[in-house]
């Protein structure tokens, strides 16, 4: 990371919005008991509310004139004012690009690293002459960062913090397999006041797409943590618990690779059910959850943990 992340974390404070989540239609599901050993997590639409209901990657008219804003506010002249709306046609035409090209190589569902992504429209739009830098440092993660802010607007769902102080002292593993960037990771410093290890999360079984340019419903993430659980902790796939709010991306995906599911139907904005996926037909989680205490719930009539 080339900017301080201290710096990043401040403008991810001072862009955040105190968000609520909105109700489903969907009921609990707490039956069967059965062995948890470890939990893992999505993040964007489970632990943390999300506007868009996932990593801000969905187009909007409205997008041109917060994308200039971000170019403006990471020490960009803007020259053009029509710069938002020509650099947010770069961005996603580059994002196409990139998931072609690594298509081409074998990769079903790929990611992009977004500061390459911002690296090339920022290059773009200077030779177009409709921007100039003020600064000859990358400021690509400065971008980014303004954007997805703006774009994508987070809050941590309500619970995050006593679920995992509850896992933390009844010693039930938990980490994280979720489609993301390298900016998530400083969401939980910037909005809880706590890095994801002093949360708990064990680094071991943290993965990120963007990491492994390969996007859930991959099960790259998957093999990775499930790997780990065995090595280190001795846990099978089968005394896993992963805990989503998608039907394909999470529950399928998790189902696929061995683990006991948890839908989290939390928050209406990222419920995503996929009743047209025929892909998923017939998939049901193990679980339903509306609320993420009530995993204690679950956990208790399992008999896993005691408070």
């Amino acid at each position: 990371m080339l900017i301080p992340e201290n710096k990043l974390i401040e403008i991810i404070k001072h862009k955040s919005l105190k968000l609520k989540p909105l109700p489903t239609e969907e009921r609990v599901k707490l039956v069967n008991p059965t062995t948890i050993k470890s939990i893992i997590f999505d993040i964007y639409g489970t632990l943390l509310i999300s506007a868009s209901g996932d990593i801000g990657t969905v187009k909007s008219s409205s997008k041109s004139e917060i994308f200039m804003d971000s170019l403006n506010k990471s020490g960009i002249k803007i020259i053009n004012h029509d710069s938002g709306k020509r650099g947010l046609e770069y961005f996603y035409d580059e994002i196409e690009l990139s998931h072609s090209a690594s298509k081409r190589e074998g990769i079903e569902f790929p990611e992009v690293l977004i500061t390459e992504i911002w690296k090339k429209v920022i290059s773009k739009l200077k030779n177009d002459g409709m921007i100039e830098l003020e600064t000859t440092d990358d400021i690509s993660e400065l971008a980014a960062v303004y954007f997805e802010c703006s774009n994508n607007p987070v809050w941590p769902m309500p619970g995050l913090v006593e679920l995992l102080d509850i896992l933390r002292k009844e010693n039930i593993v938990y980490g994280i397999i979720s489609n993301a960037q390298f900016y998530t990771p400083l969401l939980f410093p910037a909005l809880t006041g706590l890095s994801l290890e002093e949360l708990g999360f064990d680094s071991g079984l943290i993965q990120f797409s963007y990491r492994k340019k390969e996007a859930k419903p991959s099960l790259s993430m998957f093999n990775s943590v499930i790997s780990e659980l065995k090595i280190k902790y001795n846990i099978n796939p089968s005394d896993t618990l992963y805990v989503g709010n998608d039907m394909l991306n999470d529950i399928y995906s998790a189902k696929a690779a061995g683990m006991k599911t948890a839908l989290f139907a939390g928050d209406a904005r990222s419920l995503r059910l996929r009743k047209s996926n025929p892909g998923i037909s017939g998939v049901k989680p193990d679980f339903t959850v509306t609320k993420l205490m009530q995993i204690t719930a679950f956990l208790k009539k399992a008999g896993e943990i005691t408070k």
